[in-house]
């Protein structure tokens, strides 16, 4: 019997490995791999991203040997960089399929400057949209951006990857590498920064209990994945082991 494999995104000459999710440090690690990998920043357009990556199919064993690893996001942050960037971000990142649909079939408010009751009802409009292609009857796959993340993170809890905080990304990692990843912590510092997209507003000026309850049902399981992850590191200091 053939054993267990799980595709995982790869440095070429370090033992590193992790499951990428998008809206998840997505282009933190992409950046991180390249400059691991070239020993120099990323620099084209983010489009041929895929080209300077390296992914392998590798066993349990052969990932715990190494430092292998996912990201966890809270979800409700997870959603609003949705919002901030693919729906009332810049013209050239927006989803125009999302704020067409908005537009037709429910409550959407476009422009420079919007009041927090607009970004509000905006939000709301959004959760339906997601719930729907949550919800979805057909089979279709479910895109990335706001797929629940405990789909594909449930595939790294089952193969012993090592589970780790977006929100303290970088020491993390260098904590559960232990030196073993030659040049990255000068890696780290390489990679400017984050992705982040600009926020005219605040989150959580915007966020209200109704979206946040919304958010909850539509994403139970990654809450209760992040709430696990983030008290195992608060109580133990490293990653915890998590049976779902």
């Amino acid at each position: 019997m053939t054993e267990p494999r799980l595709t995982v995104t790869s440095a070429r000459h370090q033992p590193l490995n992790c499951l990428v999710t998008l809206k998840v440090g997505s282009t933190f690690l992409r950046n991180l791999i390249y400059v691991l990998d070239h020993g120099k920043p990323f620099g084209t357009n983010e489009a041929d991203f895929p080209k300077g990556l390296h992914s392998r199919f590798l066993t349990r064993d052969e990932l715990q040997a190494q430092v292998s690893f996912f990201v966890v996001r809270d979800p409700v942050a997870r959603f609003f960089s949705l919002y901030f960037d693919k729906v009332v971000g810049k013209p050239e990142n927006r989803f125009h399929f999302i704020t067409e649909k908005l537009l037709e079939h429910r409550v959407f408010h476009d422009g420079p400057e919007l009041s927090l009751a607009q970004h509000r009802e905006n939000c709301m409009s959004l959760l339906g949209f997601v719930g729907v292609r949550l919800r979805n009857k057909k089979g279709r796959v479910v895109n990335p951006h706001w797929s629940r993340q405990i789909l594909r993170l449930g595939q790294g809890l089952e193969f012993g990857l090592q589970p780790l905080m977006l929100e303290h990304l970088e020491r993390q990692l260098l904590q559960i590498a232990d030196g073993r990843i030659e040049g990255l912590e000068p890696a780290i510092a390489m990679v400017k920064s984050r992705n982040r997209s600009p926020r005219p507003v605040e989150i959580e000026d915007v966020l209200t209990p109704d979206i946040y309850h919304k958010i909850v049902s539509l994403y139970p399981e990654d809450i209760q994945l992040y709430d696990l992850v983030k008290t195992g590191w608060e109580v133990l200091g490293h990653p915890p082991e998590i049976k779902l």
